[in-house]
């Protein structure tokens, strides 16, 4: 904190000193009166002037900048827009074919599955048949 007060007195005097240094050469200044005015008049003029045509210039630069961002702007968005309508194109296309396919799988008649089959594949159900009293007949045993 100390540092800070210490920086403020110092730039204070030295600004002090800076004016006073500015009056001592103005009032021992071997022109006169009129004429010392009116050189601190004109290099007041004169400084104005330069402040005026930096802030003209600053002003064009500003307007360039604000010109040439509005373009970017403009073509970002219109490339943005194309990409949009082209994935809203593509999107469209993808939802007609899926439409036109559930369409014709609707359409097309469906086998319905046997009684067993739903429960049992037909190969389980051809393995564990029960054998019939014919097949019974046909076994070693009677041999």
């Amino acid at each position: 904190m100390s540092e800070r007060s210490g920086f403020s007195s110092f730039f204070a005097g030295f600004l002090a000193g800076a004016v006073a240094g500015a009056i001592a050469t103005i009032l021992y200044a071997p022109n006169s009166g009129e004429e010392t005015r009116a050189a601190i008049k004109g290099k007041k003029e004169e400084i104005i002037g330069k402040a005026n045509i930096s802030v003209d210039d600053a002003y064009k630069q500003a307007e360039t900048a604000a010109r040439e961002a509005r373009d970017r702007f403009e073509t970002l968005a219109s490339t943005t827009r194309k990409r949009a309508e082209d994935i809203t194109r593509k999107g469209q296309v993808i939802l007609e074919e899926q439409i036109s396919n559930f369409k014709k799988s609707a359409s097309e008649p469906a086998s319905e599955p046997e009684a067993e089959e739903i429960l049992m594949p037909k190969e389980e159900a051809e393995e564990s048949e029960p054998e019939t009293p014919e097949q019974e007949s046909e076994t070693p045993a009677e041999e």
